[in-house]
Formats: structure tokens, sequence, C-alpha cells
């Protein structure tokens, strides 16, 4: 009797540790597929901050062309109405300060070179930092579609 009690134990345990860690994955499986989500679509660029050219407006109307389009796990860049790159893209929390706001994400690009940048995603909004002002790096503030 003894011995079937501590089986029952033991089985409890593994079950409760399986059960926990399945909970675990789900929820960060979820967390990925929310963020992939809400980057979904296309993003127009509507300014830039940082390596600013004198006299020339930082500002970017609607229909400028400048336009980021996420699909799926894919990614297109177009400048101009012309697609400058495409590829695969992955997106993971990351959350560091630069310049004056922090980024939430790190996303990857991939085709032929991986390019790791860090956003800031929030809403209809989303910042894609090169680098910091400071060392001549830019802000690009896109709005989405």
């Amino acid at each position: 009797m003894r011995s079937t009690n501590k089986t029952y134990i033991i089985m409890k345990k593994i079950l409760t540790l399986s059960f926990s860690l399945l909970l675990i994955f789900s929820l960060i499986s979820c967390k990925k597929k929310e963020q992939e989500s809400n980057l979904q679509g296309s993003w127009e660029l509507r300014r830039i901050e940082g390596i600013q050219v004198a006299g020339v407006d930082p500002n970017f109307k609607s229909g400028n062309g400048n336009v980021l389009k996420f699909n799926g796990n894919n990614y297109e860049w177009y400048n101009e109405n012309k697609l400058q790159s495409s590829g695969t893209f992955t997106i993971q929390p990351d959350v560091r300060p630069i310049n004056n706001l922090k980024s939430n994400y790190s996303l990857t690009l991939s085709n032929d070179n991986q390019i790791q940048l860090y956003i800031h995603l929030e809403g209809k909004k989303l910042v894609v930092f090169l680098g910091v002002i400071a060392a001549d790096g830019t802000e690009s503030h896109y709005e989405k579609q």
C-alpha cells in the first residue's frame, strides 16, 4: 500500500510539472503571436529624426511611397514605391533606452544578410531606430495604413 501511495505522489508531481511547463510555453507562444500580429500590415513613413539636411522638411506626407509591409513572417521595404528589400523577419521583446524613447522589441530582418533593428511599437505608431541620433543614427517614425 505504501508503494502505491509514493507512486501516486510522484505521478501527481510529474503531471503538475508537465502542466506548468505546457502553460508557460503556451503563454510565450501567444505573446510572440500578439507581437507579430501588432506589426502585421503596411506602415508608411511620416518623419525622420537625425541626420537632417538644413532646410529639408523631416516630415513626410501620406502617399509618399516609403512603406514597410509585414505579412506573416515576411517583410517588404519600399522607397518611393520601389521595392528595396524583402525577406523574413523575427520579433522579440527587447526593452532598452534609445534617444528619448525606449525600444520594446528587436526586429531581425533576414534576406541575403541579417539586420537587427530596435523598434518601438505602440498602437498605430512604429519607430525604427538605426543607431542613436547622437552618433549620426536615425529614428524613422511610421504610421499604420
